[in-house]
């Protein structure tokens, strides 16, 4: 079985740049990191340092043109966004779309053509697990979106999630991200 790779995310309070890129270069060299999540506070000069990382680097919540303007490998929504219209603006770059513990919402956006649909699969209340029920119908990448930590793993890992988040107290110091990312890889492995 293949394992999730890993989704990290920013978190909204900004972050100075010297510690953004710090921490995801502890992070990238202890596991197998896919993506960053990133504000559109995000300055122009991290775009290119964190894709040198290896990371594909996702704007959250922005105008496409700014994308673009950052040479930026795509693009998160948490609202509701049409996806169509956006694809005729992105016309190769990632759309994300947030579905939280919506099926509805998750299923418009993968007809639309989102690249990935995220779930906040520890806020679904009763009813089948939203990951494996979309790993079991559609072929849209998901995303565990909820931040899990080592111990979290037993619970996520059998819904088969392509991507997963870490804690976000990866982001307090390099040590922290390397720590966090090699328990997440151990435990995977």
């Amino acid at each position: 079985m293949s394992h999730p790779r890993l989704f990290l995310v920013v978190p909204a309070t900004p972050l100075d740049d010297s510690l953004l890129l710090a921490c995801a270069e502890a992070a990238t060299g202890a596991g197998d990191c896919a993506s960053i999540l990133v504000g559109e506070d995000v300055t122009p000069a991290m775009v290119p340092k964190l894709q040198a990382l290896g990371l594909a680097v996702i704007i959250r919540d922005c105008e496409p043109r700014l994308v673009h303007h950052l040479k930026a490998d795509g693009m998160h929504i948490s609202r509701s966004e049409p996806v169509k219209a956006l694809r005729a603006t992105l016309k190769t770059e990632s759309i994300g779309v947030f579905a939280a513990t919506s099926r509805h919402i998750a299923m418009e956006a993968a007809e639309a053509g989102a690249d990935y649909v995220a779930f906040a699969q520890a806020s679904q209340a009763q009813g089948e697990p939203l990951l494996a029920w979309w790993q079991d119908i559609f072929e849209v990448p998901a995303v565990a979106f909820d931040p899990v930590d080592a111990a979290g793993l037993a619970t996520v890992l059998p819904h088969k999630p392509d991507f997963i988040r870490p804690m976000d107290r990866m982001w307090e110091s390099p040590e922290q991200a390397r720590l966090e990312i090699s328990a997440l890889t151990k435990a995977m492995a």
